[in-house]
C-alpha cells in the first residue's frame, strides 16, 4: 500500500515546488536540488511508520520542503520556510479533518487507526488539497498579491511563526493517536468515550489550525495591500507637489517674459528712431542693453524631457540636486507604445529618483552624481539611472535588498517596480560596482506592435 501512496505524496509536494518555482524563478538550478527533498519525503514515509517515531514525519517533511524551496527557487530562507510549512500544514489538517469526520460521525463503528486507513486517506485527501489551493490562488490569493506579501517581511514573520507553532501543535496532537493504547480509543470496533472525546478535540484543532492559517495569510495580504496603497499615495502626493512647484516655476517664467515684453515695445520704438537717424553706435548699444536686460529679467525655463509630467519631476530633481550639490545630467523620453500607464511611469521614475538622491547624500560632495537616460528602440523602451553610492549593498539570494532602516516599507517600492515591469513582459536590472562606487538601475519594457495597439 505504501508504494502506491508515495507517488501521490511526491506529486503533491512537487506541485508546491513547481508553483513557487514559477512565482520565484531562479536560473541555474540543479535537478539534485529538486530530487533531494523528494527523496527525504519518500524516506520519511518508508522508515517512519513506527508509532515511536511517526510524530517526527511532519517536521522532517517541513524541513525538507523548506530546503527544497530555498535551493530550487528565488525564495529566501524565510519565504521558503513559509512555503514548506504551508504545504505540510495543509496536508495534515485536511487529512486530520477527514479522519475525524469519518471515524467520529460517518463510520463510528470502524477502526481507522491502522496504517492502511492512514495511507488510503492520504491518497484521497492530497488531490483535494491541491484543488483547494488552485481555487484559492485564483480567488483571494492571486499570484501578484501573494508574491507581494512574501516580500513584506514584517507580515511574513508573523505568519511563519504561527506556522511553526501549528506544526509543533499538530505533531503533539498526532502523537496522541500513537502514544495512547488502542483499547483507550476503541472497544471492539466502536470508539470508546475517550476516543469520541479525542476525535472531537482533534477535529476542532485541525479546523481551527487551518482556518487561522488561511485567515492569517489573508490578513497579511490585506495589510500588504494597505502598505502598497500608502506607498502609491505617497508617490502621487510627491508627484503632485512636484507638479505644483513646476507650475509655479513656469508661472515665474511667464511673468518675467510678460514684463520684458512690455518694455520691449518701447525699446523697439527707440531702436527704430535711432536707426532712421543713422545713430548706429547708439542703436548697437541699445541692442546690447536689451540683450543684457533679457538675460536678467527673463528666467530660463529648461526642458528636461518631452512630457510635461516627467519634465516636472526632472525639474524638481534638478532643484534637489542643486541644493545637495549633486551633478545631474539627463536625456529622457516618455516610453512609447508599451502599455505603461502614466501612474505606473510616475511610480517607476519616483522610485529610481528617490533612491538615487538618497544614495548620493551618503557620499562626499565631490563624488555625487546622477545620470538618467531613456531610449525608445525598435522593440524595447529603456530607462536607466546611474548614481554614486557609498558601496554598501545587501544581497540575498541574488537580489538587492534595501539598506534603509524601515525595510518593510522601502523594500516594497522596489518590488512594486519589478512587478510593474513583469506585468508588461519586461524586467529590471540592478548592478552595483563597488570598485567605482556606482549603482545602476535599468528597466526594460517591450514595445507593442501595431496589432497589439489596436
Amino acid at each position: 500500500m505504501i508504494y502506491a501512496v508515495i507517488p501521490v505524496v511526491l506529486l503533491y509536494y512537487y506541485s508546491f515546488l513547481f508553483y513557487f518555482r514559477k512565482l520565484f524563478p531562479m536560473q541555474g538550478r540543479r535537478i539534485i536540488h529538486v530530487l533531494l527533498p523528494l527523496a527525504i519525503i519518500t524516506a520519511s514515509y518508508i522508515y517512519m511508520n513506527s508509532p515511536d517515531i511517526r510524530w517526527l514525519r511532519p517536521p522532517a517533511i517541513m524541513i525538507a520542503m523548506a530546503l527544497g524551496l530555498r535551493f530550487t527557487t528565488g525564495m529566501d530562507l524565510l519565504q521558503a520556510v513559509y512555503g514548506g510549512s504551508c504545504s505540510v500544514l495543509s496536508a495534515y489538517c485536511f487529512r486530520g479533518i477527514l479522519f475525524a469526520v469519518a471515524s467520529g460521525y460517518i463510520f463510528p463503528n470502524r477502526d481507522f487507526s491502522n496504517l492502511e486507513s492512514y495511507y488510503a486517506s492520504t491518497v484521497l485527501i492530497l488531490p483535494l488539497v491541491l484543488l483547494f489551493f488552485a481555487i484559492l490562488y485564483k480567488t483571494i490569493f492571486p499570484d501578484d498579491k501573494l508574491k507581494l506579501f512574501l516580500y513584506n517581511r514584517s507580515q511574513l514573520k508573523y505568519v511563519v511563526a504561527y506556522e511553526i507553532t501549528a506544526v509543533i501543535n499538530l505533531t503533539v496532537l498526532n502523537s496522541g493517536r500513537d502514544v495512547f493504547p488502542h483499547d483507550m480509543l476503541f472497544s471492539g470496533r466502536f470508539l470508546t468515550q475517550y476516543g469520541i472525546w479525542y476525535v472531537k478535540v482533534s477535529l476542532g484543532a485541525y479546523i481551527l489550525t487551518f482556518g487561522i492559517l488561511i485567515y492569517a495569510i489573508y490578513q497579511a495580504i490585506k495589510s500588504t495591500e494597505l502598505l502598497e496603497y500608502q506607498w502609491r499615495t505617497e508617490m502621487l502626493e510627491g508627484q503632485y507637489e512636484r507638479q505644483v512647484r513646476h507650475y509655479k516655476s513656469y508661472q515665474k517664467y511667464t511673468e518675467s517674459f510678460r514684463t520684458f515684453k512690455h518694455d520691449y515695445k518701447f525699446m523697439m520704438v527707440s531702436l527704430k528712431t535711432l536707426i532712421r537717424a543713422n545713430e548706429n553706435e547708439k542703436a548697437l548699444q541699445l541692442i546690447d542693453d536689451m540683450f543684457d536686460d533679457m538675460q536678467k529679467k527673463v528666467l530660463v525655463h529648461k526642458k528636461y524631457s518631452d512630457n510635461v509630467i516627467l519634465d516636472a519631476m526632472l525639474q524638481d530633481l534638478a532643484n534637489i540636486c542643486e541644493e545637495n550639490e549633486i551633478s545631474f545630467t539627463s536625456s529622457v523620453f516618455l516610453p512609447r507604445n508599451t502599455g505603461l500607464s502614466t501612474l505606473d511611469a510616475i511610480r517607476i521614475f519616483s522610485n529610481f529618483i528617490n533612491n538615487a538622491v538618497e544614495a548620493c547624500q551618503k557620499v562626499p560632495v565631490s563624488e555625487r552624481f546622477i545620470d538618467i537616460v531613456s531610449t525608445n528602440e525598435q522593440q524595447w523602451s529603456t530607462l536607466q539611472t546611474i548614481n554614486s553610492y557609498d558601496g554598501e549593498t545587501r544581497i540575498e539570494n541574488g537580489k538587492f535588498l534595501t539598506t534603509k532602516a524601515e525595510k518593510h516599507s522601502h523594500g516594497l517600492g522596489i518590488k512594486i517596480v519589478e512587478q510593474i515591469a513583469e506585468n508588461l513582459g519586461g524586467f529590471v536590472i540592478y548592478e552595483a560596482n563597488q570598485e567605482n562606487r556606482t549603482f545602476l538601475a535599468r528597466i526594460h519594457i517591450p514595445r507593442l506592435n501595431e496589432d497589439q495597439l489596436l
